[in-house]
């Protein structure tokens, strides 16, 4: 069974997709912050499914813990991906507005985070010759805008990062991809969307089918590439 590794995996988004992949007949392995959205998560599962998860407590943004999880994946054979969905914003707020603070924070969650994780992925994929990487970008990061100075570039450095991820890795086997959804349809994001807004917003459930057929074998000539799911949100 290919293992996949899963940060951010517990969340409205990336409940999602872990449901999905364990469906696909992955095993997942979830590193976590939240002890309730990770009992959550394996309170979803058919009992028969519970084996295909495993839950870590971990900061993805800590090099040490980083390297503890990995330590454990590849206790696990068959380290096949690594999708990548730890991420965030805080507000929306002018650069002239925009503390230090949350800048740092904002640059630390999204791209720090997936820098951390991916390395450590490389090593084990270039020496196995195989590998798969999925990211989550946003169409911040494509159609950059006032009010999102922090989370846009942090976002587009991921969606950098992800392209540099696919060359060095073309010459392995490995593939990396950056999905770029518009406003994710999450608890959070209902709290403040309009009826007539909403329809027009990506599910994680199409975020779900995105990463699972970057990870499937009719995906292996896909690297590279920004996928854009934007729903009806205009670019």
């Amino acid at each position: 069974m290919k293992s996949i590794l899963i940060p951010g995996g517990t969340g409205g988004l990336g409940g999602s997709v872990t449901l999905r992949l364990i469906h696909e007949g992955y095993h997942c392995i979830v590193p976590y912050r939240s002890t309730e959205e990770a009992q959550h998560l394996r309170a979803r599962l058919a009992p028969q499914q519970r084996d295909q998860l495993l839950l870590l407590e971990a900061d993805m943004s800590d090099q040490a813990e980083v390297g503890r999880v990995f330590d454990v994946a590849a206790s696990h054979t068959g380290l096949y991906g690594l999708v990548h969905l730890v991420g965030g914003i805080r507000g929306f707020q002018s650069i002239a507005e925009t503390s230090v603070e949350d800048w740092d924070d904002l640059l630390n969650l999204n791209l720090r985070t997936l820098f951390l994780s991916s390395r450590l992925a490389m090593k084990t994929f270039t020496q196995q010759g195989q590998g798969r990487i999925v990211t989550i970008g946003a169409m911040a990061s494509a159609k950059p805008a006032a009010e999102q100075a922090g989370y846009g570039v942090a976002k587009a450095g991921v969606a950098a990062l992800t392209k540099i991820l696919a060359d060095e890795g073309r010459a392995f086997g490995v593939t990396a991809n950056c999905i770029l959804p518009g406003i994710i349809v999450t608890k959070a994001n209902l709290a403040w969307g309009s009826p007539e807004e909403i329809p027009k917003w990506t599910t994680p459930e199409q975020i779900a089918a995105a990463v699972a057929y970057l990870l499937s074998d009719a995906a292996s000539a896909v690297n590279g590439t920004d996928m854009q799911l934007f729903g009806g949100l205009n670019i």
